[in-house]
């Protein structure tokens, strides 16, 4: 959900924080007060295009920044995508920032994060299903509809649609493995005669674990051989000491020492612990200058060797050259070409075999497919109906809705089918495409009815859902009962989502779970827009001031209003728990 939106320097805002609750959130005030700019200032956060003539009048501060802070616990969707954009998410906590500049470039940020316009687009899609005035709805744009279509599908038909997509995905791959196959002879010929010969060209040098390593500490030693000699021999002379026998060693020594400590033990046995530490140091000094005395004899200086080495590191440096950064890439490189070699080289009644695998694969998702569309025609019809049910009590009496199926030249992991919704207002007039509807107020009832159907649908799905709604200009051209019945549902669908209206009816405004008014107000110097939470009496004289003005009949009217509201609230909850 929506938790704050700040905006700075847009159009007539100078600096405002609107505060949002979870359910139906309603903003209110006269005609041109500014509820478009709060509109589109939540546009601009989700990516849409900044408009210079809209920004703001304050060329001190010289850009406008619009801020929202969002609660992602119930967005799945945007959780997998910024996971997918490796963009850190701390307890459910999203911060999207937007700055524009008077030249209309956008800096964007994503929880502190650099980002673009794109990403902030394709987020923005994720979160918010924005229904007016603007470009960004998500219900107009076509590859969509599929998705909402199959979404008021049942669990059986979630399952349909998972197995057609997971045949395709298997298909798709055999595809792939044979088309390497049997692809252009020559090419693969080709192909075949530079892999063989690479495969050669390491099988020849036989690169061995850990070689390279081994051989380099090798040639360190031979180079430096001299200096082990000597540092050995300083080793020897200081354990045994030297050939003249005129300076003893350390071992010498240590044999005097344990001789004299022996004496002393016989004359006082309070030293016997020190005494044997001193005899058990012995044994591993002799060990020592066993392996001393080993080491040296063994060393061998032998120019043949050096040379055996250099050649040696210099094959294997002429093999990560050509395959790879270090040998375990070049391991991996061979294995890689090995493999490929293997299909490449794989015989006629191998291919066969592949051929007939992705056979019987495309018939398994041919037959899924096939399944899929009938089962799609028949929740087609069941939505049309929901739908055009729901737009009788919107005042749009002679709508008519359809969904239109096309077959694709190319399947797809969702299926043959393109799908695409189409709309009608008017008796007599003919079925158009949804994107194609000009009239805004008839775009958000129809948003709005198709919402309540698939609220309904999706409430059990909340991974495939869009959590937060905005509906602007929804109450166009209705009144009366049409504003009771557009009220009702929106206050249905603030069961399940977070919902935002700009409305002028009492009758929607009334059922609002948290009340903005929007105002303008006026000074010497300028003019300026505020938004204020309404609650108690507040909220009482400006639903009597949206039925015309505050007298004593409205202000009771107003409240008389409220008190239904909430009781319609309470059985709403109630009916909804059970």
């Amino acid at each position: 959900m929506l938790q704050e939106l700040a905006i700075t320097n847009l159009a007539l805002i100078d600096q405002v924080e609107v505060p949002c609750r979870s359910g139906l959130n309603v903003l209110t005030g006269e005609t041109g007060a500014g509820k478009s700019i709060l509109m589109q200032a939540l546009a601009l956060l989700l990516g849409d295009r900044a408009d210079t003539d809209k920004l703001g009048r304050d060329a001190d501060k010289n850009k406008t920044i619009v801020e929202g802070s969002f609660d992602i616990s119930n967005a799945p969707l945007a959780a997998n995508f910024l996971a997918e954009q490796d963009i850190p998410v701390d307890e459910n906590q999203l911060l999207l920032t937007r700055e524009v500049g008077a030249d209309g470039r956008s800096k964007i940020r994503i929880n502190g994060r650099l980002s673009t316009v794109g990403i902030l687009r394709e987020l923005g899609s994720l979160l918010v299903d924005l229904h007016g005035q603007h470009d960004h709805q998500r219900l107009l744009q076509t590859e969509t509809h599929g998705e909402f279509l199959d979404a008021s599908g049942d669990a059986a038909h979630a399952e349909l649609l998972a197995a057609t997509r997971t045949a395709f995905g298997r298909w798709k791959e055999a595809q792939t493995q044979l088309n390497q196959i049997t692809g252009d002879a020559q090419q693969r010929a080709q192909r075949l005669d530079m892999l063989s010969f690479q495969l050669q060209d390491i099988e020849e040098v036989s690169p061995q674990p850990n070689e390279e390593n081994e051989l380099q500490e090798e040639r360190e030693r031979l180079l430096n051989m001299e200096k082990l000699r000597d540092a050995t021999g300083t080793i020897n002379v200081a354990l045994h000491g030297d050939e003249t026998g005129a300076e003893p060693g350390i071992l010498a020594m240590l044999g005097q020492a344990i001789k004299a400590a022996d004496e002393l033990v016989a004359m006082d046995s309070r030293v016997e612990q020190w005494v044997a530490e001193l005899k058990n140091a012995r044994y591993p000094l002799e060990d020592a200058a066993a392996e001393a005395a080993s080491y040296l004899d063994n060393l061998d200086a032998s120019p043949q060797r050096l040379e055996e080495i250099e050649s040696r590191l210099h094959d294997l440096a002429r093999l990560k050259r050509k395959y790879g950064e270090s040998m375990e890439a070049v391991m991996a490189y061979y294995e890689s070409i090995s493999k490929e070699i293997a299909e490449l080289s794989m015989g006629d009644e191998e291919t066969e075999a592949l051929r007939a695998r992705c056979d019987k694969l495309a018939k398994e998702y041919d037959l899924l497919a096939g399944k899929l569309s009938r089962a799609r025609r028949q929740l087609s019809q069941q939505l049309a109906r929901e739908v055009i049910a729901q737009l009788q009590s919107l005042a749009i009496p002679g709508a008519r809705f359809e969904v239109d199926f096309k077959r694709l030249d190319h399947p797809t992991a969702d299926g043959a089918d393109a799908m695409e919704f189409l709309f009608s207002a008017n008796p007599g007039m003919p079925l158009r495409p949804l994107s194609k509807v000009a009239s805004g107020g008839e775009i958000s009832r129809l948003m709005l009815a198709l919402r309540t159907v698939l609220a309904r649908h999706e409430k059990g799905n909340s991974n495939q859902r869009i959590p937060i709604l905005v509906f602007d200009e929804i109450d166009v051209g209705i009144g009366g009962v049409t504003a009771e019945a557009v009220g009702e549902k929106m206050q249905e669908l603030a069961q399940t989502f977070q919902v935002f209206c700009i409305t002028h009816l009492p009758q929607i405004a009334r059922r609002a779970d948290f009340h903005l008014h929007v105002k303008k107000d006026a000074d010497a110097k300028s003019t300026f827009v505020q938004v204020m939470a309404l609650e108690g009496e507040a909220r009482v004289q400006e639903l009597a001031r949206m039925m015309g003005h505050e007298s004593t009949a409205n202000l009771q009217h107003a409240r008389q209003l409220l008190k239904d509201a909430a009781e319609a609230k309470q059985k709403l909850g109630k009916k909804a728990r059970k």
